[in-house]
């Protein structure tokens, strides 16, 4: 029998309510990477524009997902001209 999942969080987490987090969490940080990608700044002068400190540039950069909370994600794309959209759906 094989058991599908809509996302990976889902498949390695048994709490859904943690899965969704992380599902949220790791959408806000692939878009911070990219922005520090595309922008050409150093990883200190990125910092400064994200508004937060080098050592939480890099803990979105090297996926440590654990130490990245989602006010902090959503501050950082902010200072540097994003607007955050929700979508909420009920889950079936």
């Amino acid at each position: 029998m094989t058991q599908e999942f809509n996302n990976v969080w889902n498949a390695i987490e048994d709490n859904i309510v943690l899965a969704e987090n992380l599902r949220l969490r790791s959408e806000l940080m692939l878009e911070i990477s990219d922005y520090v990608k595309q922008s050409g700044l150093t990883h200190e002068k990125a910092s400064i524009a994200l508004g937060t400190t080098l050592p939480h540039l890099n803990d979105v950069l090297t996926g440590a997902i654990e130490k990245c909370s989602v006010d902090r994600l959503v501050n950082m794309l902010v200072a540097v001209g994003f607007t955050i959209s929700l979508g909420i759906d009920r889950a079936s």
